[in-house]
């Protein structure tokens, strides 16, 4: 192991690695889903409400959307837990030195946060406090949260550089590095922040639905709207995806260009999976385009995983990590998500009750 990277815990993993990196990635696509609805949401509300002083279309769209983003918002924070907890474990000694590097922009991320969120319920419940700044704040918040993917995306490619951590330490132990130029960092950060866009287009033909019956002609307009969304996103991502692809160093990228079969395959399948589901958005037909947009990010969250061990070998390979079970602490942890994830879908539930009984009851 690289003498700049950390020991291992001595106590070891609480289960065995396969499974803890198994619940990684589906806490993790959990999380990215959340994500990408509030990521891609935040932006589209902030183009409605300043198209909407034109178009009731667009007048009708940002109000919408202001109801479901802090609950989108407070998902993503809440979906967000279990997989950063499991990178932790696994991933630690790495996760750990790369956080206290960037140490204060690390720590910002809870007050932007809370700055953002209070933003978007600002817009949504008291929005005759803003008055003309209710666009401002829109576009605010929706930086803010821009910002904080940034920080994210810093983290994440710092992790898997460990070459950089000792230099950084070398030239400033401040805790106020925070790397934007690191290879990679811009393709990759873009090709999350598209794909939110992407997601977030389809989250849109959703909320379309809980007004069919109400507002039958908005419905179909943001359906379509939506569907144009990810269409357009994808499209855009295919293209910031293949930058992504080609600024990761030739020994690793040749793994998803045919040296594993594993690796190019899953990869290659999430892309005819995205272009199917463009297919039936461009049709207006949600659901089906869903189940596979949701699939393509399952595999993308795959590949993803798959890169930061290649990266990261054979200097941190979890599965050489001591493992020391706790299956009752681990039995209770599962029980516990089982019933959070039922919580959350009893919550997505009554929201969209909630919005149709919004969507029918009388004006005035």
């Amino acid at each position: 192991m690289s003498s700049v990277i950390p020991n291992p815990d001595p106590i070891g993993l609480p289960a065995p690695a396969w499974l803890l990196q198994i619940l990684l990635v589906l806490t993790f696509v959990l999380h990215l889903l959340a994500m990408n609805l509030l990521v891609g949401g935040v932006v589209m509300m902030g183009i409605a409400h300043r198209k909407g002083k034109s178009s009731p279309f667009y007048a009708k769209l940002a109000e919408r959307l202001s109801m479901a983003l802090p609950p989108s918002m407070a998902m993503t924070i809440t979906l967000g837990i279990a997989p950063l907890l499991f990178l932790q474990v696994l991933f630690g000694q790495a996760f750990y030195t790369t956080s206290i590097l960037m140490a204060w922009p690390w720590l910002a991320i809870i007050p932007l946060l809370i700055v953002s969120y209070y933003g978007l319920y600002i817009v949504q419940y008291r929005p005759e406090w803003l008055g003309n700044f209710r666009t401002a704040i829109s576009w605010l918040s929706a930086l803010i949260i821009l910002f904080i993917g940034l920080l994210f995306t810093s983290n994440s490619v710092l992790i898997m550089d460990p070459s950089k951590w000792g230099p950084m330490y070398a030239q400033s132990d401040t805790g106020l590095r925070l790397e934007v130029a690191s290879n990679g960092l811009w393709a990759r950060y873009l090709h999350s922040i598209v794909a939110g866009f992407a997601i977030s287009g389809l989250g849109l033909g959703w909320l379309a639905r809980r007004y069919e019956r109400d507002d039958a002609e908005w419905s179909r307009e943001a359906t379509v709207y939506g569907g144009k969304w990810f269409v357009n996103a994808t499209l855009v991502n295919l293209v910031v995806g293949m930058w992504f692809l080609f600024s990761i160093p030739r020994e690793i990228r040749m793994n998803f260009l045919g040296e594993s079969m594993v690796d190019t395959g899953i990869l290659w399948l999430g892309v005819l999976i995205a272009l199917g589901a463009m297919h039936f958005a461009m049709k207006a037909r949600v659901v089906p385009a869903t189940l596979m947009a949701v699939a393509t990010v399952a595999l993308m969250a795959v590949s993803r995983h798959r890169l930061r061990a290649m990266f990261l070998d054979p200097d941190l390979d979890p599965t050489a990590l001591k493992v020391s079970p706790q299956w009752d602490v681990f039995a209770v942890f599962v029980v516990l998500l089982l019933a959070g994830l039922v919580v959350v879908g009893w919550m997505l539930h009554k929201l969209a009750k909630g919005s149709e009984n919004a969507a029918s009851a009388p004006e005035g």
